[in-house]
């Protein structure tokens, strides 16, 4: 069987449709191999949904609706957070399914049992009965946490289980929270039509086998007067369920004619907030790496580095912030499960090093090309700025490194007029540009461009 496409996607969850449609907005012909996922909830944060628009997923951001309050009970304080979008997976992946299809994109309903390449290229996917069926010159993995595992692991938390019940109940206003307790914490969401979910995330050496799931789920909620009182008059529909939830960071993510994203590179706790925002943004990051891709084979170890650097760099942002978050529950720091994940990861010599102010030559994506440029980092923005509204970054602290006074450039316009002719860009972005780079401490008493290091 021929490559019939450009690109094959293996599953249709918001990483592997906003990439799908993303090529196909460039020209790419793109098939999506995906089978329906169980029934599950989800919350959404507010720049998932913006990812998402960005990417022209217009029916997944419909079914999404108004974001929900959520509120937090954490380490025996009782707080207002910001808001989340609350998804039934069914009716959003089916949404994802008809924006890829919008977009020009075939999308085929199959679960993949082998994947095979031909001798002159390219894949097909093959079922459980062998029957082909799509192939494609260019192979995407997109099944999150079910994809076939690389044999390569470069980061592991700790290991971690999520167990969710459905019930149903009388209606209440859409609302999420997440609390706290010895072993574990709950996150819980009620939808307008009465239905509640409740999830116990706790480590994967307490879980009991599937059959008795159900009972262990009830008698660790009981130990949450929080769930307790959201599921007061509420009765379960259905048995509890588990999923994984171990932060993961897989190794060989990319290749000649290959590359996994989302959830199938690496995995975040799901306390961080931060897995499928990082999902969306993979697409935008993937669509470089094969653009790039497809100039030759010579493209392959910039592209390589450029994913597998952002993928580091984003996962143990990503357990950096979930640490934070267990060290805030201080009432069972002696606890296994929260003396585990407050001490992962452990600042060890795997984990990328501290970033301090400075310029570094990297990566980058410029008009949907992965190449080389400088850019400054900060401890806040580890991965990296190049451009503040289209003007290069690097390139200006050099100019201003001859400059007598850099302090004085943010304040002036005629200063920023007098850049701007220097650099041939408008006032405006320049003014911009400038004052980023003073709110940044790029440009302080005694400090230019000629000062900073380099890495």
């Amino acid at each position: 069987m021929g490559a019939n496409t450009d690109a094959m996607i293996l599953g249709a969850g918001p990483a592997g449709v906003a990439l799908a449609r993303l090529l196909a907005a460039r020209g790419w012909s793109v098939a999506v191999v995906a089978a329906r996922r169980a029934d599950a909830w989800e919350g959404l944060s507010p720049r998932v949904i913006v990812g998402l628009q960005r990417a022209g997923c217009t029916a997944a951001v419909g079914v999404a609706g108004d974001a929900a309050p959520r509120r937090a009970g954490w380490n025996g304080r009782i707080s207002a957070l910001n808001h989340e979008h609350l998804v039934d997976r069914a009716r959003f992946d089916a949404a994802l399914w008809q924006d890829a299809r919008a977009a020009g994109v075939r999308v085929i309903e199959a679960t993949v049992a082998t994947l095979r390449r031909g001798e002159r290229g390219g894949w097909t996917a093959f079922d459980a009965h062998d029957t082909p069926l799509a192939s494609a010159g260019v192979l995407v993995e997109a099944r999150g946490r079910r994809a076939p595992a690389t044999g390569l692991t470069d980061a592991c938390g700790p290991r971690t289980v999520a167990v969710a019940r459905v019930f149903r109940g009388p209606p209440v206003p859409a609302a999420s929270a997440a609390v706290s307790f010895a072993d574990g914490w709950a996150w819980m969401a009620a939808a307008p039509d009465g239905r509640r979910l409740a999830q116990i995330v706790v480590d994967a050496g307490s879980v009991p086998p599937r059959h008795r799931l159900s009972a262990f789920h009830a008698t660790q909620l009981l130990r949450v007067p929080e769930a307790v009182e959201w599921l007061a008059y509420c009765a379960p529909e259905g048995e509890a369920s588990a999923r994984d939830a171990t932060a993961v960071l897989r190794g060989g993510l990319v290749g000649a004619d290959w590359l996994r994203v989302g959830d199938a590179a690496f995995t975040s706790d799901p306390l961080s907030g931060h897995g499928v925002h990082s999902a969306v943004g993979s697409a935008f990051a993937a669509l470089a790496a094969l653009t790039t891709l497809r100039d030759g084979p010579e493209a392959l170890p910039l592209v390589r580095r450029f994913v597998e650097e952002r993928s580091a760099e984003l996962f143990h942002h990503a357990a950096a912030v979930g640490r934070a978050f267990y060290r805030m529950e201080e009432r069972w720091a002696d606890r296994p499960f929260w003396a585990h994940r407050s001490a992962w990861p452990d600042d060890s010599a795997d984990a990328p090093a501290p970033v301090v102010h400075g310029r570094r030559v990297q990566p980058v994506v410029v008009d949907d090309r992965v190449v080389e440029r400088e850019v400054l980092v900060t401890p806040r923005l580890p991965r990296g700025v190049l451009t503040i509204e289209g003007v290069e970054l690097a390139p200006l602290l050099r100019l201003l490194a001859d400059h007598p006074s850099p302090t004085d450039f943010a304040a002036s316009d005629d200063t920023a007029s007098a850049v701007a002719r220097r650099v041939g860009q408008p006032p405006a972005p320049v003014g911009a540009a400038l004052l980023w780079l003073r709110q940044n401490g790029f440009l302080q008493d005694g400090v230019s461009g000629g000062g900073l290091p380099t890495g």
